[in-house]
């Protein structure tokens, strides 16, 4: 656990010491995609519950 946490803090410094450009950028090209890749199969994911349950 404690290398997890360690991996996670120096990513964390490296991403807060790049300038702010950069950390748009990141957020853009990897954070966003990735939130709706998420938000896509969470989607998806309960669709599945909600066509199971019959309706009145």
């Amino acid at each position: 656990m404690r290398t997890i946490i360690n991996a996670w803090d120096a990513f964390e410094l490296w991403l807060t010491a790049l300038p702010f450009v950069f950390q748009v950028l990141f957020v853009t090209v990897v954070v966003l995609p990735l939130c709706a890749v998420v938000a896509i199969g969470l989607d998806r994911g309960t669709e599945r519950f909600d066509r199971a349950r019959p309706r009145d």
